[in-house]
């Protein structure tokens, strides 16, 4: 009995112990965070893996020696591993594509040689060689790659780096520039000529066109401003020296031009993210038009050739007569 007593108490004074070790542990705050200097070293850890990724492998970049930039962004075929695949669930794009623009980017090396053929003067370049299943260039950063693809962001960000030095180099080098952006489109035989404004607002008169604050809210502000012939919004959109009335001159059917002034119920693209964010929309000496080619100026290497020395020659004409 005398012994059974002791075992209890041993037992209870044990008991005692563990409760006054419980007490003096800290309550349980949940999950650690991490302190500023953990975030530091994940975020340099970061920088040095995209550091050693060679982006020229995914973007080409050319510098020119006239006022005329060329972006590509849908013509890449490049596939990578490394890099996420976009869909519709991991990029959230109201507006989700990731079709190729076929052969845009033998395309406009095609149309960089004839310019050079006719003026002496190679035109600034910056082309996707990545295809748009990882990147879409032609997006805010939000929609254009997969939710968390490091690696891909650092491309984007190398392309828009490239497009914005083109931009700065012809403002400060020529004080005014064009620039633009090269697609393809299979939806009608003609190329769409994109300047930000909607096919309700082409379907406007000269007048309407003139009179409203359509040339301030257009890709091509600047321009209608500062053309040195004076020429009226209306007739830089669609007039006889626009740039669709010189492609047609030249042999290219296209929209908006005279004769053509609105696609109606064709459909049309009027201008992406690279036209706006590049263009005078938002002020600057930077112009900007979207160019949407049909298959059959692009599809073999006698139609591009084609419409590369048409595209060359009205580039040639239209800032002739608006520098």
């Amino acid at each position: 009995m005398l012994f059974f007593m002791k075992l209890l108490r041993a037992i209870f004074a044990s008991f005692l112990i563990f409760l006054s070790l419980l007490s003096c542990e800290k309550p349980d705050d949940g999950p650690r965070h991490l302190t500023q200097e953990e975030i530091d070293e994940i975020n340099a850890k970061k920088k040095e893996q995209q550091k050693a990724v060679d982006l020229t492998r995914y973007v080409e970049y050319r510098e020119g020696d006239c006022p005329i930039i060329f972006c590509v962004p849908h013509g890449g075929t490049l596939t990578d591993s490394s890099l996420k695949q976009r869909t519709s669930a991991n990029c959230p794009d109201p507006d989700f594509a990731c079709d190729l623009d076929y052969n845009t980017r033998e395309l406009a090396s095609a149309i960089d040689d004839a310019f050079f053929a006719r003026t002496g003067k190679h035109p600034y370049m910056i082309v996707a060689i990545v295809k748009r299943t990882h990147v879409d260039f032609n997006r805010e950063k939000k929609y254009a790659i997969a939710s968390g693809d490091e690696i891909a962001s650092s491309i984007y960000d190398y392309y828009h780096s490239c497009a914005t030095k083109a931009c700065r180099a012809v403002s400060a080098s020529f004080g005014h520039g064009l620039l633009l952006d090269i697609h393809g489109q299979s939806h009608s035989e003609q190329i769409d000529l994109g300047y930000l404004l909607s096919v309700s607002d082409l379907n406007k008169t000269d007048a309407a066109l003139n009179a409203g604050t359509y040339a301030s809210s257009s890709s091509i502000s600047h321009l209608s401003r500062t053309n040195k012939a004076e020429m009226s919004f209306a007739s830089l959109l669609r007039g006889p020296n626009s740039l669709g009335g010189l492609l047609y001159s030249n042999g290219l059917e296209c929209v908006p031009r005279p004769g053509n002034a609105s696609p109606g119920a064709t459909p049309y693209f009027n201008g992406g993210y690279t036209t706006k964010k590049y263009g005078s929309f938002y002020g600057g000496v930077i112009d900007a038009v979207q160019m949407e080619f049909r298959y059959s100026y692009r599809d073999t290497p006698a139609g591009r050739n084609k419409a590369a020395v048409a595209v060359a020659a009205a580039l040639d004409e239209f800032t002739s007569v608006v520098w």
